[in-house]
């Protein structure tokens, strides 16, 4: 161990208390309306009475090698003080100098490098120095752990990063956009089905043509307002960041379109081979390509979000001067489309509300993120779904829209391009969600739901990119060994409902798992390729 004292302006762990201890700083003491330079450690002249503040030195724990977190500390160098033993926290000192308080760093006895950078804490310091609760040396959690956790690798890493999530991440978010995702490729594998004509040729088939009772619960499972919403909350956090960091526009489009798009550059390649193995199996040449065609489907909303994080930074600097008039502007947009389209206008327009309808959404999750409506109080929040509610029954009652919130054959589409009802579907979904926020929340507090949520969410997209594949392969396997999908709304139909989601759910796990395996393969391959530095 060093010699106490022998090196000036850092502090080393208490020595012997028969040990003199020089001081390691100069502070500035009022007396008689004079400053006066005093040093900080005064007990280290064994004939002063005078109080002085604790020093700050490095606790080296007896239970780790490690340098244990600085703790204000009194060393023992003063056996005639009569003073009893200070508390951990230093109290603050007279406010008679305006410097702030200087840092230095504090090297540990048992490590070669700095243990941390702490402030001295000076006599005539305007500010008390930190306060960090002591503790005790046979804790199995070592003082430095209080704000991280140690790793197996013996780094240390923040607490939030252990748990996989930030200390200011919304869980709710997360739960939102993971759980829209899964409700849409639940739907799609309920809903989808395969009818065999005369003529041998396959038809695409919608359950919901035929279960008319079942088509207002899309106002429950029409979930993608929702996943706007979770892009527009996390739009808003990547902005900021983005502009804090010095970045801008481009800077943060790159960013958002790469993690977009790195899923689908995977997939893409597989459509092509899915519809060249259904041509090989039989399947007329026509049939293939519609094939390929409904494999790419999916990426419809992708395509829309794409514009969407192109003309976020306009919408979030404008969000941030008026964001009532940004939702009302678009509000507006979606009506007078809706009005043209109904009226007989060109087909052309009614695409617009692409636009109009998706960014209201996407709007409506800015809102949330920039915290404007969490004083909302939860009662208007009820008022809200049930207006909601009450506009949908008249647009699709007595009004020219469609009950369903999917696209049916046959009848006018709130999906494709999307009408006023899922700008009016969003606000309720929005409201909904908030008022379980409280429940949600306690519920994702629990380590199991939470990290399902994480580990979905890690997944999502992959999922959703190659769900319509597996069902595909599915209808494919049961066509192939004769056997026709049961008429949608029969007996046999729902008797096998749930071996069927679940033998969907095995395939794609099964997909999911070999496509990771691959992924990282390839990874460690690239690596092992790259020439060292």
């Amino acid at each position: 161990m060093s010699r106490p004292g022998a090196t000036a302006g850092r502090a080393v762990a208490p020595g012997p208390a028969a040990t003199p201890a020089r001081p390691v700083a100069s502070g500035r003491a009022a007396t008689n309306g004079r400053p006066e330079s005093v040093p900080p450690a005064l007990a280290a002249s064994p004939g002063s009475l005078l109080p002085r503040p604790a020093a700050t030195v490095p606790l080296v724990s007896v239970a780790s090698p490690r340098p244990v977190a600085t703790v204000p500390s009194v060393p023992a160098a003063s056996p005639r003080s009569p003073l009893p033993r200070p508390a951990a926290t230093v109290p603050p000192a007279p406010a008679a100098s305006p410097r702030p308080v200087a840092t230095v760093p504090l090297v540990s006895a048992a490590s070669p490098r700095p243990a941390a950078t702490v402030p001295l804490a000076f006599a005539a310091s305007p500010r008390p120095a930190a306060t960090v609760p002591p503790v005790s040396a046979a804790s199995p959690t070592a003082p430095g752990e209080v704000a991280a956790v140690t790793g197996r690798a013996g780094s240390m890493a923040p607490e939030a990063v252990r748990q996989g999530s930030g200390a200011s991440r919304d869980r709710l978010v997360d739960l939102v956009r993971a759980a829209s995702l899964a409700i849409v490729v639940v739907g799609h594998w309920l809903m989808a089905s395969v009818s065999v004509s005369p003529d041998g040729r396959l038809a695409p088939e919608n359950a919901l043509t035929e279960l008319t009772t079942l088509r207002p619960a899309t106002w429950v499972l029409q979930v993608m307002p929702l996943f706007f919403m979770a892009g527009g909350f996390a739009n808003l956090t990547v902005w900021q960041r983005t502009t804090s960091a010095g970045d801008g526009h481009w800077t943060f489009v790159r960013s958002r379109l790469t993690r977009l798009w790195r899923p689908v550059t995977r997939f893409l390649p597989a459509v092509p081979a899915v519809g060249m193995v259904a041509y090989a199996a039989g399947l007329p040449a026509r049939d293939a390509v519609a094939l390929g065609v409904l494999l790419v489907q999916p990426l419809w909303f992708l395509a829309v979000y794409t514009g969407i994080i192109v003309v976020a930074p306009l919408l979030l600097r404008c969000h941030a001067v008026a964001p009532r008039t940004v939702l009302g502007v678009l509000a507006v947009g979606a009506v007078v489309v809706d009005v043209v389209r109904l009226a007989g206008g060109p087909a052309i327009v009614a695409t617009a509300n692409l636009a109009f309808v998706w960014l209201f959404a996407h709007q409506l999750g800015v809102c949330h993120a920039d915290g404007r409506l969490a004083a909302v109080p939860r009662r208007r929040w009820w008022a809200v779904v049930a207006a909601a509610v009450g506009v949908l029954i008249l647009l699709t009652g007595p009004g020219p829209y469609p009950v369903s919130m999917v696209g049916l054959p046959g009848q006018l589409s709130n999906m494709s391009p999307p009408t006023v009802c899922l700008l009016v579907l969003s606000i309720g979904q929005g409201a909904a969600v908030l008022l379980a926020r409280p429940w949600l929340l306690s519920w994702l507090r629990r380590p199991a739901p939470w990290a399902a949520v994480e580990r979905f969410g890690s997944v999502a997209m992959t999922v959703y990119l190659w769900h319509l594949t597996v069902l595909v392969a599915a209808f494919g396997a049961l066509l192939a060994g004769g056997h026709v999908p049961p008429q949608p709304g029969s007996a046999t139909w729902w008797l096998t409902r749930p071996a069927w989601l679940a033998t969907l759910a095995m395939l794609l796990v099964a997909l999911v798992v070999v496509g990771e395996l691959l992924s990282r393969l390839i990874r460690r391959a690239g690596a092992r390729g790259r020439p060292r530095r």
